[in-house]
């Protein structure tokens, strides 16, 4: 699964005890760090490019990081069976003109472009989307899961 990010948002990948977890990133990784000591086993794959969990414990929940040349990809790690993903391809994310309505409640639309989501509040008050606070209307990252005040509306393409 492709996952367009926005350099400058945190994302989420689930991982799963069943299967290995690769995530292959557009650049060179020159450092990571994150997890605790005993979630999961690490390896370095694809020239660099890749990074591949073995996951050994079934309460993750962390934060991770990794540096590339020009830029750094910040994400949080959970544990999850039935939202475990096995690859994962990181591409950069971009605004666009062309999005479709795919989903609208009374607090909220979804629009979804071709490498991105537009999300649009309709509240009167700022609202907490992943890590990011929102006034009116923000692009997100597509792919990965999206959490409106800690609640997920939005993953692997669908509403739920």
């Amino acid at each position: 699964m492709i996952y367009y990010i926005f350099k400058h948002q945190i994302f989420t990948v689930f991982l799963s005890a069943l299967q290995l977890t690769a995530i292959t990133f557009p650049d060179k990784i020159h450092d990571y760090v994150g997890g605790r000591k005993g979630d999961f086993s690490i390896y370095e794959l694809n020239k660099g490019r890749s990074l591949v969990y073995e996951v050994k414990r079934k309460d993750i929940d962390s934060n991770f990081i990794t540096f590339h040349k020009a830029s750094k990809y910040h994400f949080n790690i959970k544990y999850s069976e039935h939202l475990a993903n096995k690859d994962i391809e990181i591409s950069e994310a971009h605004t666009c003109n062309m999005y479709e309505l795919i989903e609208e409640t009374r607090a909220y639309q979804l629009f979804e472009c071709p490498k991105s989501i537009l999300f649009v509040n309709k509240n009167k008050k700022p609202v907490k989307v992943n890590d990011l606070v929102i006034d009116k209307k923000a692009f997100l990252s597509k792919g990965p899961p999206i959490f409106l005040n800690g609640a997920m509306i939005y993953y692997k393409r669908g509403i739920l």
